[in-house]
């Protein structure tokens, strides 16, 4: 059997697979309270009475330079040699999150996309974008998947409509900084946007609550900001990896946050732009329905260790 597993910032999701086809045993630990890899590892298996398994496949929140892993997020460390050494002498993949998730892409299926417009995916390049604690991007060219840390890039000014300019302001005088996309477009982006377009602070409201109370006014114009700010960052984003092939959004946040009320404004920010809109109207763009798209991503990269 090979372990799966897929790290976010907050959460570990494990599984196992015998198949290469199939996944079971899923469990689910929160980071911070393990203080090593290895002890997250053998909790998971020793909690599911799990041996023999000495082959794995892990992603995580942290981009992957060399033999040390420094997530972004959380304190958690480790070396990938050491792990290897200690627990998975049988093969070892890890790489970053969004990348074991895009590699579940590789075999879509007809009911595994909502289209946000009429365009479907074509053989060209991709990308995949997940907000959720932090805000990931994968680029997806044939079957290579490159991961990338462009949630870290600063908004762009050009964006900054009347609403966004009032909480990047407070957010630069509060941070002597200017915001990136991933402050904004995650779940702690929500909070803040409620918090400024409401004027009331130290809220007891979940990012998920504000997403889901459409009938209170302040959440809905932090939907229609961040779905702005979103369209926004998915249209610069596309034109820089040249994603004609397709443009996929994924995770709970998405769901929660753009709704098919929303799709047709989505689209028209994503198409707006002043020098290339010809080239945005071709590109498909879709929200990803698959469910555990960690773990589908992981049975794909476990058949490198069959």
């Amino acid at each position: 059997m090979i372990l799966i597993a897929d790290l976010g910032a907050t959460n570990a999701r494990f599984c196992v697979t015998k198949d290469c086809l199939t996944y079971s045993n899923k469990a689910n630990y929160q980071i911070n309270n393990f203080d090593s890899m290895e002890e997250l590892c053998l909790a998971f298996l020793e909690d599911k009475g799990l041996e023999d398994i000495n082959k794995a496949v892990i992603g995580v929140a942290a981009p992957i330079l060399g033999d040390k892993v420094s997530f972004v997020n959380t304190n958690l460390k480790f070396s990938i040699k050491n792990l290897e050494k200690k627990i998975f002498s049988g093969g070892l993949i890890v790489v970053n999150d969004l990348e074991l998730q895009a590699y579940a892409l590789f075999n879509l299926e007809a009911g595994d996309l909502s289209y946000i417009g009429q365009k479907n995916l074509t053989e060209g390049p991709k990308i995949l974008v997940a907000p959720g604690t932090g805000l990931g991007l994968a680029g997806i060219l044939g079957e290579t998947v490159i991961a990338t840390e462009a949630g870290h890039i600063n908004i762009s000014d050009k964006e900054l409509r009347p609403d966004l300019k009032e909480i990047t302001d407070r957010f630069t005088k509060e941070n002597y900084r200017a915001p990136t996309y991933e402050d904004f477009l995650s779940g702690k982006g929500i909070t803040y946007f409620y918090e400024t377009l409401s004027g009331r602070t130290n809220l007891e409201l979940s990012s998920e609550k504000i997403l889901l109370a459409r009938g209170d006014k302040y959440s809905l114009q932090t939907i229609d900001v961040l779905n702005y700010l979103l369209s926004s960052y998915l249209r610069y984003m596309a034109l820089v990896w040249g994603s004609y092939g397709g443009v996929l959004l994924s995770g709970s946040i998405v769901n929660s946050l753009l709704l098919e009320e929303n799709y047709q404004e989505f689209r028209n920010t994503f198409e707006d732009s002043e020098t290339m809109k010809d080239f945005m109207r071709t590109i498909p763009l879709a929200i990803v329905l698959i469910d555990e798209l960690g773990f589908v991503g992981g049975l794909e990269l476990s058949k490198k260790l069959k």
